[in-house]
């Protein structure tokens, strides 16, 4: 493929409950390549697909994910917020949206909590079957659980997160070479970074000449996603994948 994969953020999140099924659905009805979504661990044990390590925001009420069992979380709507035509919309467990998605459907799986997540993560996977390893980029701004995940398990690919943040005279932190060597360290197999002036030529090239990935969140905008695409990014992650497939479509 000579354009950069298109994932839908958090679902197709423009038009639907983030991180829920509704959401993955229209992500891949949408024709994207794959779909990101956010988890965290519950007190029972559960793996599960939301952003905040609480409810608040999404359904009104407050549970810490951590401290929640599953029959707690279930019952909660968590689409009415967006619309009232995504009423009862629920959280659901990681390895339900997976079975239900398609076979050839990439995940980007973002680990929210610590490292205490991994080995539920791995079980709840491997219940579906090893072949869905294949499919799955796990990616993470914290260091633990991207760390456990390769002393358990080396073969399945993973992504360190950071943001990119400006200077003074428009330097970035972390620099090109940070990125690189932090990657390197972590024995991960790319770097996920936010869209902006940060991603950059010089950093596409330095992560390809040591075969590392290159993932940039969240490109909703068409110029910078021509931007993106010339600079050859692995994939981008999008709130809209409609929009951001038809702009490729269309030669930008």
């Amino acid at each position: 493929m000579d354009r950069p994969l298109v994932i839908a953020h958090r679902g197709y999140s423009d038009r639907a409950p983030e991180n829920t099924l509704a959401a993955f659905r229209m992500g891949w009805e949408s024709g994207a390549d794959g779909v990101e979504c956010d988890i965290h661990l519950t007190k029972d044990g559960k793996v599960v697909c939301i952003h905040d390590c609480n409810t608040k925001r999404v359904a009104g009420k407050n549970l810490e994910i951590a401290n929640a069992e599953w029959e707690d979380l279930r019952s909660l709507d968590v689409g009415l917020w967006k619309n009232l035509a995504w009423k009862g919309e629920g959280i659901p467990l990681l390895e339900d949206v997976l079975i239900e998605g398609p076979n050839d459907l990439l995940w980007l799986v973002e680990i929210k909590c610590g490292d205490e997540i991994v080995e539920p993560l791995l079980i709840a996977i491997d219940k579906i079957g090893p072949a869905v390893w294949e499919r799955i980029i796990v990616i993470s701004f914290n260091d633990d659980p991207l760390v456990r995940l390769k002393q358990l398990r080396p073969s399945i690919k993973s992504y360190w997160l950071s943001k990119l943040n400006e200077g003074e005279g428009g330097l970035f932190s972390p620099s090109v070479g940070c990125i690189v060597s932090k990657v390197e360290s972590l024995g991960v197999d790319g770097f996920g970074g936010q869209s902006g002036r940060g991603i950059s030529r010089e950093l596409s090239r330095a992560l390809k000449k040591s075969e590392l990935e290159l993932n940039v969140w969240t490109v909703n905008d068409v110029k910078e996603l021509i931007r993106m695409d010339y600079i050859g990014v692995t994939s981008i992650t999008t709130n809209d994948p409609t929009r951001i497939l038809v702009a490729l479509s269309e030669g930008a």
